[in-house]
């Protein structure tokens, strides 16, 4: 089955923030970072659900699951057809609370 990735608004403001950051801080290449983003959720597009659980996951109905792009953790549900990307966040970042979750979903 195929699936279609849809980034939530945050996910999209965070991506622009971490490009940003690569730009003007980063030795690595930041079209580059975008392009190997790009390639992993491509990724998201077949195989969703090889995709471990997140630790959030206990803290709603929905299930929530996470992948990794270097040391950026992509949070996402899987809804029908649909791969929703909730939000990019450098994985050192603490784990999401039950409310900040319920306004990313």
């Amino acid at each position: 089955m195929s699936y279609q990735v849809e980034l939530s608004r945050q996910a999209e403001t965070d991506i622009r923030k971490i490009y940003t950051y690569i730009r003007e801080h980063g030795p690595a290449d930041p079209n580059a970072w975008k392009k190997g983003l790009a390639s992993k959720l491509a990724h998201l597009e077949q195989f969703p659900e090889a995709c471990s659980l997140a630790p959030e996951n206990d803290f709603t109905p929905q299930e929530i699951r996470q992948t990794f792009y270097g040391p950026f953790r992509i949070l996402f549900t899987i809804r029908e057809q649909f791969v929703f990307v909730a939000t990019v966040r450098h994985a050192a970042r603490l784990e999401l609370k039950p409310d900040e979750l319920d306004k990313l979903l």
